[in-house]
């Protein structure tokens, strides 16, 4: 993890001396044929230090994401979106085979649809019971009962006659029993009206109309029951196709049509990409060299820096936990992404650079053993 890279540049020594040397010696023994005279400049040799940087593996995440699980438990019957493929909120991910709900609803669709026809039946019934609710045999109860009286007297008038035209021989004895018998038939007729119009009177019509009232309400109780389970299917129809909450990038736990997935099964997992976030581990001796909020570089696995380009990075968070990785304690840092010279794939690694200043470079050397 670390890599200390100083190193220390100097001209030799023994170069330093012997030219300036050389070039005291008398030149008045040169020929034209030696030719001009060199001249040599002696320099200082320059310390260059280079700055140490700190290198930790780290993988890409989405700030926001969202699992979902399904529903509902069924066969798989189509699945739009590839993994990675890039959704809206609102796009089909998956969709479960439906075909015996599709077929409850429509069921239930029809009754609602004979129902309904029958609401607007007893709603006519009930208009028709209001304007004229007795029945044919009612509705001229007191006529009948006069006429049933009136008939009545005269047949046992007819009667009294008969008996006594009897008596002298005048009639038969079958003309005086179908006289009579007229008149029982009479009197039985007057006690119907009678009855009939004392029912009319306790309120027949109100009955009538009464009856026509709970027709109605029935059928339309009976509707909105067949309405509330048609809604009830249909609000489960919309668990067999599981939709993005969000837009983002989509990572499906399904491929293949017609397989089976049970109910709770985690069907697809939705990153939400507008802002990405870096998870760098570093060791416990390198944690201090973090400063929160001071840009850094990142460098993807998925193209080549040198020739793309950089990530920048802002640490933002250290968490306090502690991560065990074989004798190594490890730290997790979160940062955000600030820069992408390519949009960083979620879940992509790469390396997260921290440059060590100079003086903490010196002190961290100072703690090294030697």
């Amino acid at each position: 993890m670390y890599r200390f890279s100083r190193m220390l540049f100097a001209a030799a020594a023994c170069c330093a001396t012997l030219l300036p040397a050389g070039c005291d010696r008398n030149d008045t023994g040169r020929t034209a044929e030696d030719g001009p005279a060199v001249k040599v400049v002696t320099m200082q040799p320059k310390q260059m230090e280079f700055i140490q940087k700190i290198r930790v593996q780290a993988n890409v995440e989405s700030q926001e994401s969202a699992e979902i699980s399904s529903r509902t438990s069924g066969n798989l019957d189509l699945i739009p979106v590839g993994e990675g493929d890039r959704v809206k909120k609102g796009d089909v991910i998956l969709e479960y085979d439906d075909l015996d709900l599709r077929q409850e609803i429509e069921t239930l669709s029809n009754q609602v649809l004979e129902l309904t026809e029958s609401v607007a039946l007893k709603k006519l019934e009930l208009q028709r019971t209001r304007l004229d609710p007795l029945p044919s045999d009612y509705r001229n109860a007191r006529w009948k009962l006069n006429a049933a009286r009136v008939r009545k007297e005269r047949l046992e008038h007819e009667l009294n006659v008969f008996n006594r035209l009897y008596r002298s021989r005048s009639v038969s004895d079958l003309s005086r029993l179908e006289k009579f018998q007229e008149f029982k038939d009479s009197e039985a007729e007057l006690e119907s009206c009678t009855r009939d119009l004392e029912v009319l009177n306790r309120g027949l019509g109100e009955l009538y109309i009464f009856i026509a009232e709970r027709e109605l309400k029935n059928v339309e109780q009976e509707l909105a029951n067949r309405k509330r389970e048609l809604a009830l299917l249909q609000e489960k129809r919309k668990y067999y196709r599981i939709v993005a909450p969000f837009d983002g990038l989509c990572i499906t736990n399904s491929d293949t049509v017609n397989g089976y997935n049970a109910a709770g099964t985690d069907a697809a997992v939705v990153h939400c990409d507008r802002s990405k976030l870096v998870y760098a581990y570093f060791e416990e001796r390198d944690v201090g060299f973090i400063v929160e909020n001071r840009p850094c570089r990142f460098r993807s696995n998925q193209y080549d820096p040198e020739r793309d380009g950089y990530a920048t990075v802002v640490p933002y968070e250290v968490t306090k936990e502690r991560y065990s990785y074989g004798d190594r304690s490890l730290f997790l840092v979160k940062c955000r992404v600030t820069k992408e010279p390519k949009p960083l794939r979620i879940h992509s690694t790469g390396q997260v650079e921290i440059v060590v200043p100079p003086e903490k470079e010196r002190r961290c050397d100072e703690r090294m053993p030697r």
